[in-house]
């Protein structure tokens, strides 16, 4: 048998009482039989615990992973949610009317292009003013979001939030960085990093609205997850999610798509050959943020490549989804004639003069 060592010892010693976070483990993770999902009060303090860390780092990590495999309920997305809505994070308040929360993944793209900052900016000349947030290197993918993007496009993504609020009221488009808004919640990327999994925190991010905006568009992968997540959005008037590329909100020339509402009875099936679009269009990630940054930069300048169809399409689809259109095609012109015209690079100009 080994000796043990204080040094060995010392790796999983803590300071931290384990008696209050241990029944939310033995909740989730008891097995087949005796799991159970956790009531939206003990959501709450579960997460308040992680947060806070005042539970220990292996609590932490043994929940998250056991939560993952149960599978999470909407009592319980919707615990993190209001937790760390209410109680963790900087919201802000634009005096703007019809402010869209775009909800993108916080573990970015690898695989496709990161269009956010290029919707965005779109949209905001279209008569929607739109806030972004995220955060950066988030597992399981650490692609790029719109925060390096914007960077290299010379708009500012590491403002404090009141700045952000102001910036979103001059020019119509702000980004939130994780590290200044949720300082708390960025702190937990360590230990994230750490599993090579998914967790219900890569969904609850995309629920924070730290803008707490009427309209929200958020983008998810899972399907599975889909279904719960319909009660659990977080605009306050109006919500959609969509299952676009790798999961985020750009929706894919020529292939079918599904909207999901609210309420399945308003969902939007997209039909490519009603649009004109007979073929799949696939706009593959370049090299790095400054390569995403160019692509969006040449959306907006008006180049006609696959990238400008796809923002024209997701922004069309956005307008229509908000009665600023008066359906999908009319939205796609609106967006091109935005684009053709100049308008959105004048935004961005105004945008990188902020």
């Amino acid at each position: 048998m080994l000796a043990t060592t204080s040094e060995s010892l010392s790796i999983y010693e803590t300071d931290r009482d384990p008696d209050a976070f241990i029944p939310f483990i033995k909740a989730v993770g008891r097995g087949e039989k005796l799991k159970r999902d956790l009531t939206y009060e003990e959501s709450v303090e579960a997460l308040r615990q992680i947060v806070e860390q005042t539970c220990s780092p292996a609590q932490a990590g043994a929940f998250l992973i056991t939560q993952r495999v149960k599978g999470e309920a909407v009592d319980e997305i919707r615990g993190f949610t209001e937790l760390l809505r209410t109680e963790t994070i900087t919201q802000i308040v634009p005096r703007v009317q019809g402010l869209l929360d775009l909800a993108v993944p916080y573990d970015g793209k690898v695989n496709s292009a990161q269009l956010a900052p290029a919707i965005a900016i779109v949209l905001a000349e279209a008569g929607m003013p739109v806030v972004l947030h995220g955060d950066e290197e988030v597992p399981t993918k650490a692609g790029i979001g719109p925060g390096p993007v914007l960077r290299a496009m010379g708009v500012a993504d590491d403002l404090d939030p009141k700045d952000v609020q102001r910036m979103i009221e001059s020019v119509g488009v702000g980004y939130l960085a994780a590290a200044r808004f949720a300082p708390q919640w960025h702190a937990l990327l360590p230990l994230r990093r750490q599993f090579g999994l998914r967790t219900v925190l890569n969904s609850v991010e995309k629920l924070l609205n730290p803008a707490n905006a009427p309209y929200q568009v958020s983008g998810f992968f899972h399907g599975n997850y889909i279904e719960r997540l319909r009660d659990v959005q977080t605009g306050t008037k109006r919500s959609f999610i969509v299952q676009g590329e790798e999961g985020s909100v750009e929706m894919a020339v020529g292939r079918k798509s599904h909207v999901f509402a609210e309420d399945a009875a308003n969902d939007l099936i997209l039909d490519p050959a009603s649009l004109g679009h007979t073929e799949r269009v696939r706009v593959p990630a370049p090299a790095d943020a400054a390569g995403h940054a160019a692509l969006n930069a040449a959306v907006i300048a008006s180049s006609r490549c696959e990238a400008t169809e796809q923002v024209c399409l997701t922004v069309g689809v956005i307008l229509h989804l908000f009665d600023l259109a008066q359906s999908v095609a009319d939205g796609i012109d609106r967006a091109r004639n935005i684009l053709v015209t100049g308008a959105a690079q004048a935004r961005l100009e105004r945008a990188k003069a902020t």
